[in-house]
Parts: structure tokens; sequence; C-alpha cells
């Protein structure tokens, strides 16, 4: 008897093509730093996702729109690419794209160098993830289920004998999973609010967690139907996404 943990048991995204993870640092424009100097930037990556333990940047005037502006040619000399500064408030914010196509181990950060950052002077999140092709776990789940369900038609006539009959109908599927909410993770809920607000049909697959054997899944095409996040006093923050499938799930091994 092979009884299944739970645990064992995960919602993926198929992820067609790998991915370039793009990140939004937001500066604040009075004051960001202690005073003039140079600050380090932390965990960026290189063009083949390698992580790089540390640049630094150069002389930095105690200003908002100096920090932005060092920033952006430190990434961009490293291979970022970066949109434009946008305002934001009492912030500026810009978005840099790494040139590597995939799933990266880190995330962007930031720490004092010869000048101190003020605390909440920047701010880093992760809009796009680096994906690498093939099937992402959604991240931190904490549930996941699929069901199935088919349609009947009710054929009962007066020579039924009085048993209901029926022929069949429309078959349906829907997958659902709860997670907790981590803003940088891969497939999160920013990946899933991209795909319900741009009505992207997408590729999900309920799965035994990826071993190299022969892992049994279920899967098919789907649209994000239902979409919530739950922030309560002093708890994880969670959220639930559901998929209701279109066309034929079909079932294999891995």
């Amino acid at each position: 008897m092979a009884i299944k943990n739970a645990s064992d048991l995960l919602v993926y995204k198929t992820v067609p093509s790998a991915t370039a993870q793009v990140t939004r640092v937001r500066v604040i424009l009075s004051s960001p730093l202690s005073g003039n100097g140079n600050i380090k930037i932390i965990n960026s990556a290189d063009s083949s996702g390698n992580n790089v333990a540390e640049l630094t940047t150069g002389f930095i005037a105690n200003s908002g729109n100096a920090l932005n502006t060092v920033i952006i040619d430190s990434l961009t000399a490293a291979g970022y690419t970066a949109s434009a500064i946008t305002d934001d408030g009492s912030y500026k914010y810009f978005d840099v794209t790494n040139t590597y196509a995939g799933d990266l181990t880190n995330t962007l950060s930031f720490a004092d160098g010869t000048a101190t950052i003020d605390e909440g002077a920047i701010t880093v999140t992760v809009i796009t993830s680096g994906l690498d092709a093939g099937q992402e776990p959604i991240a931190h789940s904490t549930s996941a289920s699929i069901s199935f369900s088919a349609d009947l038609r009710d054929t009962t006539t007066k020579d039924s004998d009085g048993w209901q009959t029926n022929l069949t109908g429309l078959k349906s599927f829907e997958l659902s999973t709860d997670a907790l909410v981590d803003l940088n993770a891969d497939l999160d809920f920013q990946e899933f609010w991209l795909d319900y607000k741009d009505l992207t049909e997408v590729t999900v697959r309920f799965a035994e967690r990826v071993t190299g054997g022969n892992d049994r899944y279920w899967q098919g095409n789907a649209y994000v139907t239902s979409l919530s996040m739950d922030a309560g006093v002093e708890e994880n923050a969670t959220y639930s996404v559901s998929f209701t499938g279109t066309a034929a799930a079909t079932t294999g091994e891995d």
C-alpha cells in the first residue's frame, strides 16, 4: 500500500518560455541617506543568472533623484535594462529587467556603504518573476485540489419504468490552491493577478511533487476565475486562486 502524503500533491503552472525577472525599485525623494557617499547593491544577477554578491555604486549626493540615477547606472553597467523613472507621490520608481531569462535564486536588495540608507527609503518589489520554461510549482502552497464534473441530460420518459434515465453532457474541471503570500516569490499573487486581468489562458497541472521518476499528473488549459488575498492582524498573509478548465483535461506520468 502506498498512501500518498497530501504534502506531495501540488498545483503547477506551465511556463511555455523562460521569462526574465522584472524588479521595481522605489526611492524616497527627500534625504534617503544619512549623508553623501555610496551604497551597495546586493544579489544582482549576471547574464547567466548567477548571483553577483555585491556591487558598489558611485558617489551619491543625498537626494532621491541622485540615488535613482546612480542605482540605474550601476545596474545597467551590470547588464540590466531600466525603464524611465516615474513619479509616485513622495517616491520615484523605475523597473529593471535582468538579461537572463529564467528563475533567479535571490532578489535585489540594498545595503549601507559609506552612506547609511534611511529606513524605508528604498523598497524593492518583484513585478514579474524570473521563470524557467517547464512546470513551476505555486510558491508556498498550503493546500491544493482538483475536481472533475459531468453534466447529465435527463432522458426520462413514460417508458422508463419509473427510473430516471440520462445521457452524458458537458464535462469540466477545476483546480484551486491556497498559499502564503511572498510578493517576491515565483508564481505568487501578482502573477495570477496579471493572468486574471489579461484573461490569459494558462496551462495548469495537479501533480505529485517532481521526483524525476514516474510522477502522475492531471492537467489542462484554464482561466483564472477566482483570486483573493487575506491579511489579518498579526497573521500570515494568504491568498487563494481558482482555475476553471477550458477543453479537455489529460493525465499521464512524467
